[in-house]
């Protein structure tokens, strides 16, 4: 069994922050509180203390007084926000996240800790696992993809830390690291989660050469994060990432998009709107069973550490919350399968020097092409498939892929 250790925040951290629901409670609380007192004044045909009008004007002392009065009357009424909390939706919270969290390393052998690193002149803080640090040997840090976590390397965890340093991390806007507020232009979102990464790099004394892996849109961050710090990038392993190829012109005739029906593709200016994951939220405490119903095979691929549900109540908590890297997401992707700005136009741009290691599934919705693409433009580029394995090659062959890590990791020596 795992020791896993140091799971609150560390000296550097803050305290927890509120939860959506906690939010959620008072901005509901905040509504009834004015609109009750103000829905009995018109009952009762009566002028409210509260909303009266007077023929004077409201001098400074008055509108202070005011304030304060609604401030106690507020939280005398409300003091409890339990009282509250069956109004709530979404029964979630950064509490329930760690938890889950928990659950889910509590079945590996090797020994982790986790912390907050404050980035973004400490106004963040991305959230971190990490093992075997005194190891002298090249360490990895790895960056999960759309919607994950630090607990999707669960089933590789153990195998990884045999013999190198290895640093998890939930991306800012995932998992339990802070839901910043995106900029709404793609360059802009881009920067600012890399340049996040990088005050992770520095907060967490990373002062030496690396490998970065990333999987889907934690690939795409990698290669950014790539070209703009790639001093201590020691090797790039991309596995099955996002946002590489070139949106085709036609998107109805490739891959998933032909599977939707005709008249379902007149929605779509309308769904691209929404955050992919919208509707894990409006289902609430059934979310839970939601992914179970539609993703069964979530459940399937960690069956090697599970025989319950653990890892979809992680998945669960952690897109319940509120969406900020959903929307940083969706402001760099076009129409969810592309990237605006796709890789393939400049990862060539990537020192020489810094080997590239390409990894797909068969049977993933992502192709391989635009890797091959690369190679051709790119000396140092390496391109595999693995048989049978769809996007989360990790999980689903995750002997392979183990296998495919112990070959091309590189060490010190």
């Amino acid at each position: 069994m795992s020791t896993y250790s140091c799971w609150k925040c560390s000296e550097n951290g803050d305290s927890e922050p509120s939860s959506p629901s906690h939010a959620i409670d008072q901005m509901i609380s905040l509504s009834m509180f004015d609109y009750a007192d103000m829905k009995k004044a018109l009952a009762n045909n009566e002028p409210s203390t509260k909303f009266q009008k007077s023929s004077y004007s409201v001098s400074s002392y008055s509108l202070l007084q005011l304030k304060r009065t609604r401030r106690i009357a507020f939280r005398n009424r409300f003091s409890t926000i339990d009282s509250l909390r069956r109004l709530a939706w979404n029964n979630t919270s950064p509490k329930l996240l760690e938890q889950a969290e928990k659950q889910v390393f509590s079945i590996l052998k090797s020994r982790f800790n986790g912390r907050y690193v404050p980035v973004a002149n400490d106004k963040e803080r991305i959230w971190t696992v990490y093992s075997n640090l005194s190891l002298n040997n090249t360490p990895i840090v790895l960056l999960h993809g759309f919607g994950g976590g630090v607990g999707l390397w669960s089933l590789n965890f153990d195998q990884l830390c045999a013999d190198r340093p290895v640093y998890a991390i939930d991306l800012p806007g995932f998992g339990r690291s802070s839901r910043p507020i995106f900029s709404l232009d793609p360059h802009e979102v881009e920067d600012q989660i890399i340049n996040m990464i990088e005050d992770w790099r520095k907060g967490m004394g990373l002062n030496e050469e690396f490998i970065l892996l990333g999987h889907s849109f934690g690939g795409y961050i990698s290669a950014s994060y790539a070209l703009k710090y790639p001093k201590y990038i020691k090797q790039l392993v991309l596995i099955d990432p996002w946002g590489f190829a070139r949106r085709p012109e036609n998107i109805w005739q490739t891959g998933r998009f032909q599977r939707v029906p005709t008249w379902m593709r007149s929605f779509s200016s309308v769904m691209m709107k929404l955050s992919p994951l919208t509707g894990l939220r409006v289902a609430g405490p059934l979310g839970v069973p939601v992914i179970k119903y539609f993703r069964p095979d979530l459940r399937t691929k960690f069956e090697k550490l599970f025989d319950d549900d653990r890892i979809l109540v992680y998945l669960y908590h952690c897109n319940a919350q509120i969406p900020t890297g959903e929307q940083a997401f969706r402001t760099i992707c076009d129409c969810f399968a592309w990237a605006k700005e796709p890789m393939v136009d400049r990862i060539h741009l990537l020192d020489e020097r810094t080997p590239i290691y390409f990894l797909h599934g068969d049977q993933s919705w992502i192709t391989s092409e635009s890797s091959f693409i690369i190679q051709e433009k790119r000396q140092n580029v390496f391109v595999e498939n693995i048989k049978g394995a769809g996007h989360h090659i990790y999980a689903d062959a995750a002997v392979e892929f183990e296998m495919y890590l112990k070959r091309i990791l590189l060490n010190k020596d």
